[in-house]
């Protein structure tokens, strides 16, 4: 077992209403860290190549442990030692870096570098939180509404907690220290249990409708494209969570944002066509179609009404 033991500060994701997150007067459309609201600790990460969870496009995840002190009451980091998955930006340095092809090693980015494409990913499941937020909100207020229940039970589902690692040198205090002596940046997300439970991808950010109807996972996946509808139509096109995907805690990699939303603080991999294709391309179930929600079917006319 190859373990790196850094010290961090730990910002945490909060959950913030999608009201706040669009006021185009304020700032708080983006995730800020504030050095004051700091949590203390200590971030164990094993780093053995063959305990690597998983390595995507441009970043790595990796098992760790995370104890602050003192303990939170609640959330990431309220338990010593917990169990979370750490993950960590980086790009691959080809023996053949002409073709880009065969053996490679792992890369690791310079911390403005690193540090901003840690904010895009802190920022999405910053707005991921809202949208979901939102969503169960209006759930809620249709069903009080409603003079009968809907004939299907909704699913409570929520986002993993996390929050932005930043790594100091051992012995630096939490009062002198400031962000440029910064050495290294990670995010840090509470592992998804669940045992031998199969992880899912309910909905890829490229297609808006869910799984096939014999595939594991199928009914909640229809939940997940409703949710997509009423965030579409509750930030009138701006905005819905494009990539759920999951065990029993369900994560997302990207989000959505149309020309109209003006926020360039997702970086890469935000999808702008999968919001203007939205209304061509989802379909409607039982969860949108459900009278108590009010929900109108798409038509390929209605984003003209709904934006105009």
């Amino acid at each position: 077992m190859k373990i790196q033991n850094e010290t961090v500060h730990v910002f945490i994701i909060p959950t913030r209403s999608i009201s706040d997150l669009l006021d185009l007067k304020g700032t708080g459309h983006a995730f800020s860290v504030d050095e004051a609201e700091s949590l203390v600790g200590q971030l164990a990460i094993n780093v053995a190549p063959d305990k690597t969870i998983g390595i995507g496009g441009f970043k790595s995840a990796h098992p760790g442990w995370l104890t602050l002190a003192p303990l939170p009451a609640q959330g990431l980091g309220s338990q010593p030692r917990q169990q979370v998955v750490v993950k960590r930006p980086f790009y691959r340095v080809y023996s053949n870096q002409v073709e880009k092809s065969g053996p490679y090693k792992i890369g690791r980015y310079a911390l403005v570098d690193e540090m901003k494409k840690l904010f895009s990913e802190a920022n999405v499941l910053f707005w991921a939180k809202a949208l979901l937020q939102l969503t169960y909100i209006f759930i809620d207020r249709c069903i009080i509404a409603s003079p009968t229940p809907p004939p299907f039970v909704i699913p409570e589902v929520r986002f993993v907690e996390a929050g932005l690692a930043l790594s100091f040198a051992p012995g630096a205090s939490k009062a002198g220290s400031k962000t440029g002596s910064a050495r290294a940046a990670f995010l840090v997300e509470e592992l998804i249990g669940g045992g031998d439970g199969e992880f899912v991808k309910f909905i890829h950010n490229m297609d808006p409708n869910p799984l096939q109807e014999d595939e594991y996972g199928y009914e909640l996946s229809l939940f997940f494209a409703f949710t997509q509808h009423v965030q579409y139509v509750k930030t009138r096109g701006l905005a819905f969570i494009s990539d759920y995907q999951g065990l029993h805690i369900y994560s997302a990699l990207m989000m959505s944002t149309n020309k109209f939303a003006n926020f360039d603080i997702f970086g890469e991999g935000n999808i702008e066509t999968a919001v203007d294709k939205f209304e061509e391309e989802h379909i409607c179930n039982h969860y949108c179609k459900w009278e108590g929600f009010q929900l109108t079917e798409f038509t390929k006319t209605s984003s003209r009404d709904l934006l105009g």
